[in-house]
């Protein structure tokens, strides 16, 4: 082994501080994360859970955890100096600022300016007593606001204009004031005020008072400008600061918790807590990580964290102690921690991103690199051997041994990788390498360093880590091969690889617990196994199963035997029940307090005190399970908006319904207003993004949902109804709101469902069945009888039909007809009965064919009426002349009638007005003429007219003929026309002597 020394006397003297400034768990809020001025006068968190920031200019600044909202004059706000917030039963906030205060509702901003002698007045201090008045302590005197207005108690004290400087009202409903004065309490009588002031004779000396509160018990706080705090115990005031600890300090507000601690904020040295029970102080100032050791206000909020404004640090959030952080600032030679490992003299080594390392030894941090001795290398590994030397493993360069007095390094491991060194029983030191295999240092001994490589048996090269088990056996983790195993030096067959169950084969890191398993991490998460029993199950864990990442970079146990894991997230506490199956992962990250987050590989060193030391990559972090305090309060959870439409309710026409700090006493919303987006926070300060969520809309969904980091949902399309939409949410150890928080609301029906209409529409629709159905009884009835008229009319149609064809047919025409055409015959004139036999015939047939149809066209009824009247002309001997005339705006050919009609009336003619007429010769006209819709037929004769026909033929045997034809017509037209009023007209004709010249038959038919 070749030793290479350096002198670093000079060196260690120049690089060592004294580590003065460890970092408490603070997450300081200032301007550039969303506070709204650096100088931060008083905090307050609302029964919402909110937290409100008052600021020396920039307004008030709202916080929920995540986001930040600033209000200011713009929004409505008096004046943007704010001195104190106060929030009274009704949950309303009261600012007090530079020039008035403010009421605020959640909505809007109400502003009171009073004006006490023209002068502007600045509202210090805001107190509530039993009868809703708001103290206000201002920089004109002592003033309350009631709903009668303002007013002035100094003034009714006769005391001269006076700067007071805070107000208090007990429990007892006192009202208690400071000033440069001292200090007062007030006395009401009959609406009469009277003062009593304490000072030197009752036992409090003339200090200005700065701030006035009480405990639980009762006693009076008092704190002063420039003379501590005092305590009042209604007989008595007396100090806590037994050893002067508040000694010229000026305390600006006092805060006490659960834990018998006193808060109090300071002028210049910070916060102090004061323990009740122990009698002690503990500070904590910049030198811990406070943001500035002007500190205005003190409060505790649900999640048990405490928050300093301070005046010019802005807000400060205090954890506690669970984690301390040493970085740069505190001493150490870089952020980025390598490696960690206490000496047998409690030195804790850490190799850091500075190159070099860097011991503490509890007082101060002392750098070795180049320049004080050692090499600006990375050291990834350190341990000590038996004989008190340090080992220090380094990225490239190999192993430096330190004496306490110089760094050697060994020859043989030159350039080398080292990934870890551990030390066996015999104090034999055990180095892994990244590419050069295993190395073994025997302890007192001259035959050097020993080198396992592949030959030997070795997995890989490249070996991540080691460890010793109860038995002494050495157990390796390989880069990609898995893990090995040596007994008594000597290098087994034995792998354990994916195959035999391992999550994966790239091992990081080992640590063994209490019930001798061995923990096994890997990029693909973590498996662990029984070392001593051979039939043991690997049990494997990762992201899926519970766990915060899967790319384990170190682990460790704690001496609660539960297991601990770094990865580039920051920390996972895992706690596995007896049959291995984890029961709870606590995960640490920013926002609980490790600011470190990625851990650096297999840098972690457990305490015998039971703290760890965690390596990141910013910062050394010490954990302190013992301090660990599972959050038992559930988050504060609200609903901050409901959108209709996307459009928050206030932001519409139903914006009569929004009630203070967006709440609603009753929520009632018509039919198409049915989109609706539910805003919610739960607010825990303890870990702001932990907070998860579940909801039910009972009325529409059937179970929760699902847990959700989501803080919104939409419900669209909702049917009418009422409905109570449940919200409650969870913090990072799983404790959720006991009861939901809820809100009630109904959707209208529309007109058409509600029970009036419903009603009326039954009704109607009742009665329009009915109806329908008696309307359609009677149409069936109707139809009926339709049916049986038609059937009556049809009957009564052929009886005429075959009535007018005997009428037509008369037996008397016939034998007239053959007679005369015989005649003919007789006499040889062969061509005029064969042309009147042709004649008859078709006379014949088109009676025949007419009288199979109800209807036949004008054409045909007048090409038979030709036929008939030049039979009957020939049949009587050419005594008269006939003339057939049809309208021609008439359609014959188109126009339908009955056939025939008009030869009963031919033919009566015929037989009855021109059969007795003497000394000229007989004429027989007939004309259609359409005329309003009609078809007017007329029959015109220049017989004898009917009142002689019927003298001459009244002993006649054919007066049944005539009436029978009459009779048979007027009902054929009854059957065609509901108006027969006129169907049928018989008129006779008369000369100008007033003697009968002949008759006319009208017939009108409809045209249609």
């Amino acid at each position: 082994m070749k030793a290479v020394c350096f002198k670093y006397i000079l060196g260690f003297c120049l690089f060592t501080c004294f580590a003065s400034a460890q970092q408490y768990n603070f997450h300081n809020y200032s301007v550039k994360d969303g506070v709204a001025q650096s100088q931060v006068y008083s905090l307050l968190q609302d029964s919402r859970g909110y937290m409100w920031m008052g600021t020396r200019g920039g307004g008030i600044t709202k916080f929920d955890g995540i986001n930040f909202k600033t209000f200011t004059v713009k929004d409505g706000l008096v004046n943007n100096y704010v001195f104190c917030i106060k929030e009274d039963q009704q949950h309303n906030l009261w600012i007090g600022t530079n020039s008035g205060f403010s009421k605020y509702n959640g909505l809007k901003f109400v502003n009171f300016k009073p004006a006490v002698d023209s002068a502007q007045v600045a509202v210090n201090t805001i107190a509530f007593d039993s009868r809703k008045r708001k103290w206000l302590a201002t920089n004109v005197g002592l003033l309350y606001y009631d709903d009668k207005g303002i007013t002035n108690v100094s003034q009714l004290l006769n005391d001269k204009r006076e700067y007071i400087n805070t107000v208090f009202v007990d429990k007892d409903d006192n009202v208690w004031y400071g000033s440069a004065f001292g200090l007062f309490r007030l006395s009401e009588k009959n609406q009469v005020f009277t003062k009593i002031k304490y000072d030197k004779n009752s036992g409090f000396p003339d200090n200005s008072v700065s701030f006035i509160t009480q405990d639980k018990n009762g006693n009076l706080w008092i704190g002063t400008h420039g003379d501590g705090a005092y305590v009042y115990n209604g007989s008595q005031f007396y100090r806590i600061d037994h050893k002067l600890e508040l000694y010229k300090q000026t305390v600006w507000d006092i805060y006490f918790d659960n834990h018998n601690n006193v808060w109090m904020a300071t002028l210049n040295h910070g916060v102090a807590q004061y323990n009740l029970q122990s009698k002690t102080f503990n500070w904590i100032t910049e030198e811990q990580g406070l943001g500035n050791n002007h500190v205005r206000s003190v409060i505790q909020d649900n999640s048990g964290n405490y928050w300093f404004g301070t005046s010019g640090g802005g807000v400060c959030n205090y954890f506690g102690k669970q984690f301390t952080v040493y970085d740069k600032s505190s001493g150490l030679g870089g952020n980025f921690i390598y490696s960690v490992f206490r000496d047998s003299k409690s030195r804790l080594w850490c190799g850091t991103s500075d190159k070099g390392v860097t011991a503490y030894d509890s007082a101060r941090f002392t750098v070795f690199n180049a320049l004080s001795g050692f090499a600006d290398l990375k050291v990834k590994s350190i341990n000590q051997d038996n004989s008190g030397n340090i080992y220090f493993g380094t990225e490239g360069q190999g192993l430096f041994i330190y004496d306490g007095v110089e760094f050697r390094q060994t020859e043989e491991l030159k350039k080398t990788f080292i990934r870890n060194i551990v030390k066996d029983k015999e104090g034999d030191m055990w180095i892994a390498t990244a590419g050069a295999g295993l190395f073994r240092i025997k302890a007192n001994s001259n035959t050097g360093v020993e080198n396992y490589t592949l030959k030997d048996g070795l997995l890989s090269m490249r070996i991540n880590c080691l460890h010793f088990d109860k038995k002494g056996r050495l157990w390796y983790g390989t880069d990609q091969m898995g893990i090995g195993l040596l007994i008594n030096n000597q290098v087994q067959k034995t792998s354990i690889t994916t195959r035999e169950g391992l999550v994966g084969n790239n091992i990081r890191c080992f640590a063994e617990d209490k019930d001798g398993f061995l923990w096994v991490g890997t990029a693909d998460g973590i498996s662990s196994f029984d070392l001593y029993n051979t039939n043991s199950r690997i049990y494997n864990y990762d992201h899926k199963t519970g766990l915060t990442s899967s790319n384990i970079y170190l682990i460790t146990v704690d001496e609660k035997n539960t297991i601990i894991t770094g990865s580039e997230t920051g920390l996972d506490h895992i706690f596995v029940d007896a049959e291995r199956k984890i029961q709870e992962v606590k995960h640490y990250s920013k926002g609980e307090g490790f600011t470190g987050i990625e851990t650096c590989q297999n840098s972690v060193y457990n305490d015998t005190d039971g703290d760890i030391w965690f390596g990141t990559i910013n910062g050394l972090i010490k954990y302190n399970p013992a301090n660990r305090v599972s959050n038992a309060n559930p988050p504060v959870t609200t609903i901050n908006n409901v959108n209709l439409f996307y459009k928050p309710i206030a932001e519409t026409g139903f914006n009569y319904l929004v009630k203070d700090w967006n709440t609603f006493s009753k929520l009632t919303l018509p039919h198409d207003q049915n989109h609706i987006t539910f805003n919610f926070t739960g607010i825990n300060f303890s870990n702001p993004e932990a907070v998860k969520y579940q909801w039910k809309l009972e009325g529409f969904d059937k179970t929760w949902s699902p847990v959700s980091k989501e803080n919104n949902i939409v419900y669209s399309n909702l049917s009418p109804g009422t409905y109570t939409f449940l919200v409650k949410a969870g913090n990072e150890d799983n404790i959720w709101n006991p009861q939901p928080t809820r809100l009630t609301f109904t959707i209208t029906r529309p007109f058409w469902q509600k029970w009036w209409f419903i009603t009326l529409l039954f009704l109607m629709t009742g009665g329009t069945i009915l109806f329908l159905f008696r309307w359609r009884v009677n149409r069936i009835k109707l139809k009926a009888r339709e049916q049986q008229d038609k059937l009556q009319m049809e009957k009564e149609i052929v009886e005429l039909e075959q009535k007018a064809l005997r009428l037509q047919m008369n037996p008397h025409f016939i034998f007239n007809a053959l007679n005369s055409i015989q005649s003919q015959i007789g006499t040889d004139n062969e061509q005029a009965a064969r042309y009147y036999l042709a004649k008859f015939s078709r006379l014949m047939r088109q009676i025949l064919d007419n009288s199979r149809n109800p209807l036949i066209t004008l054409e045909e009824e007048v090409n038979m009426l030709e036929n008939y009247l030049l039979v009957e002309k020939f049949c009587n001997g050419d005594r008269f002349d006939y003339k057939i005339s049809v309208d021609e705006n008439i359609e014959k050919d188109y126009l339908k009638i009955p056939p025939m009609l008009l030869q009963p009336f031919i033919e009566n003619a015929i037989k009855h007005g021109l059969k007795f007429i003497d000394g000229k010769r007989g004429y027989i006209e007939v004309t259609f003429i359409e005329k309003n819709g009609l078809l007017e037929c007329s029959v015109t004769d220049n017989g004898v007219g009917r009142k002689k026909a019927a003298e001459i033929n009244s002993a006649s045997k054919e007066t049944y003929h005539t009436s029978t034809a009459l009779i048979v017509t007027k009902e054929r037209l009854d059957l065609m026309k509901e108006d027969t009023s006129n169907a049928l007209e018989i008129i006779d004709l008369y000369d100008e002597n007033k003697k009968a010249s002949g008759t006319r038959v009208m017939i009108r038919i409809p045209v249609n």
